[in-house]
């Protein structure tokens, strides 16, 4: 009888360690922000007076939303935009919600909600990326970035490059 219970109390303590595991929380679960964008190739630049952002990554769901530029986005001169307002707009800020995936130091992640409907449309991007403490580093080769043309996924265009987003952990 003692085998019997001894058998089953090493089950249940397999399963309960095995959900705990499980439901661990990541490291890059939490809420961060953009300090610092440093960006490679021919149009490199170095922006360490970043605009709003707000990254947020949940167990297996993420959602980003920052301002790429050096300057606020402008606004609107009156209620109804004009058509180049809101390109402006539109083409000032990079937002997306969707899954994501760790794999070793790598992160892909794989919009379902996208400011660009190309990239929702089965598009997914990858970074390498680091914590060091409440600092999170994201670098992105603007060839791990894929969107759908067609019918088919292809890499970004455009001249090669990097892009390091550096950012803080608000929670």
């Amino acid at each position: 009888m003692s085998r019997i219970l001894e058998g089953l109390l090493l089950a249940v303590l397999t399963v309960s360690l095995a959900s705990a595991q499980s439901g661990a929380k990541k490291p890059i679960e939490g809420v961060w922000k953009v300090t610092e964008i440093a960006v490679t190739g021919p149009n490199a630049s170095n922006n360490a007076k970043a605009q709003p952002s707000l990254f947020i990554f949940a167990q297996q769901h993420y959602s980003l939303m920052y301002v790429p530029g050096n300057k606020p986005r402008t606004l609107y001169k009156a209620e109804a935009p004009t058509n180049e307002e809101k390109i402006a707009a539109f083409d000032s800020l990079i937002a997306n919600t969707g899954t994501y995936e760790i794999s070793g130091s790598t992160l892909t992640i794989h919009p379902i909600v996208a400011r660009n409907p190309n990239f929702m449309a089965g598009g997914s991007d990858k970074y390498q990326y680091r914590i060091d403490g409440t600092t999170l580093t994201l670098t992105e080769k603007s060839t791990d970035l894929t969107t759908r043309i067609g019918n088919r996924l292809v890499p970004a265009s455009g001249p090669a490059g990097e892009t390091r987003l550096k950012l803080v952990r608000v929670e």
